[in-house]
């Protein structure tokens, strides 16, 4: 069997990219080791080999699709691209509408990968229905990614399973060779107009020993760094499968303040972690301006180690090992249960 991963291709850190790419490559792992195949990124239409900002080896291979006419001339036409008795496909949410129905009607097998349950709407109803309906298996990223699924296309009878990410805890974890500062961060790219309010707002209510620092155009190390650093992190997640960067901001000691996404109510623990209404960026303001006071009087602290343990371990490469090799034999069962019935 051999696993493909469509993939968008793109030249800056994307969390749903990387993602991508660390399961491929630990499923190639997987794979290889028993004998049973391999795992490989591919890049649509594209000449880009493989995303520059990705420090491990997966094989990443390139392909040009047919031309077809949908509404346009398009290069999404996949009938000469797949074997149906070795490939098995793992279609992005995103390109559900481009390639389900098609591979479906080609008789290759293929999972869909939800990462976003609020991207699941793309494309027409009808395509949609029956690329969910005739998947061999629905991967999600979060519960609230699996409630979504389960809400939009419950003829849907694939089984839905469950892909853990992963987060470095070599990396984000708290350094105690690393002071602490007074330091609020967070990331000017999720709701610019969100943050640019928020922080109009704390001009005037933070102490004046107290500072915000944006986290942008860094490698994910220099990430990791700076969080270290900070006491605060404000979350402006919006309509994320899981949201990533408040939950590795707590791992490295935050007290985190913002939006859940949605996808990041299954870890937004009050220990940790304060919820804003979307949209209250007055209370977001006077949330984040009365903690930093509560840090000066010793009435606030890091996470305490045994919630960041318990993270550490939801959200762990053993955890993300577990599920790809789950995943491994229900494909292993599905195509080969499919391929009985053809």
């Amino acid at each position: 069997m051999n696993l493909v991963w469509l993939c968008p291709a793109v030249g800056k850190p994307v969390g749903g990219v990387k993602v991508i790419y660390r399961q491929a490559a630990l499923a190639d792992a997987l794979l290889r080791r028993t004998g049973q195949g391999q795992s490989v990124v591919m890049h649509p239409n594209t000449w880009r080999s493989k995303a520059p900002w990705f420090d491990g080896e997966v094989p990443v291979r390139r392909q040009w699709f047919g031309l077809q006419w949908v509404g346009k001339p398009t290069l999404t036409d996949v009938s000469r691209v797949f074997d149906p008795a070795v490939d098995t496909v793992i279609i992005p949410e995103l390109w559900v509408r481009k390639y389900g129905v098609q591979l479906h009607r080609l008789g290759v097998p293929y999972a869909i990968y939800v990462q976003n349950g609020y991207f699941i709407h793309k494309g027409a109803r009808e395509d949609l229905a029956q690329a969910y309906a005739q998947a061999h298996c629905i991967l999600v990223v979060s519960e609230d990614a699996q409630r979504c699924v389960e809400m939009a296309f419950p003829q849907a009878h694939a089984p839905i399973h469950r892909m853990h990410c992963s987060i470095d805890a070599q990396r984000f974890c708290v350094d105690p060779s690393v002071d602490k500062e007074n330091l609020i961060t967070y990331m000017p790219r999720k709701l610019a107009d969100h943050s640019s309010k928020v922080l109009f707002f704390l001009r005037e209510q933070l102490p004046p020993h107290w500072r915000i620092e944006a986290i942008d155009r860094l490698g994910e190390a220099q990430v990791a760094k700076v969080l270290q650093r900070s006491r605060i992190f404000m979350s402006f997640s919006h309509f994320e499968g899981l949201g990533l960067p408040p939950l590795e901001a707590a791992l490295c000691g935050n007290q985190v303040v913002g939006y859940t996404g949605q996808g990041g109510k299954e870890f937004w623990l009050p220990q940790a972690f304060t919820e804003i209404e979307m949209g209250d960026v007055l209370g977001y303001a006077q949330a984040v301006a009365s903690l930093a006071r509560q840090f000066d009087a010793g009435h606030a602290a890091p996470p305490e180690p045994g919630l960041l343990h318990t993270l550490q371990t939801r959200y762990s490469a053993d955890q993300e090992r577990q599920d790809l090799q789950a995943l491994l034999a229900l494909l292993a069962i599905s195509v080969e249960s499919s391929s009985s019935a053809s």
